[in-house]
């Protein structure tokens, strides 16, 4: 009888996990990225140091100023120095 050996199975992660290892984060950037944008608490470790994972709000646009915004600001004079 032969015996096959079989490649061992890989560890299931828990997703519902706040804590995860750098590595493991980069596989399943994917799904951190739902969960956070969830509001739920990401932490990323890299060696002793630890990450957050955060949705950031989106910033307002600039408003664009009307041409001849600053025209009251120089004089002919200066503007040929």
């Amino acid at each position: 009888m032969n015996s096959v050996k079989r490649p061992p199975r890989k560890k299931r992660i828990n997703l519902r996990s706040e804590v995860f290892a750098l590595s493991t984060a980069k596989t399943y950037l994917g799904r951190l990225i739902a969960k956070a944008a969830k509001g739920e608490a990401v932490y990323i470790l890299k060696g002793q140091q630890r990450f957050t994972l955060q949705e950031v709000p989106q910033i307002a646009p600039i408003p664009i100023r009307p041409p001849g915004y600053f025209a009251h600001c120089y004089n002919t004079s200066e503007i040929q120095e």
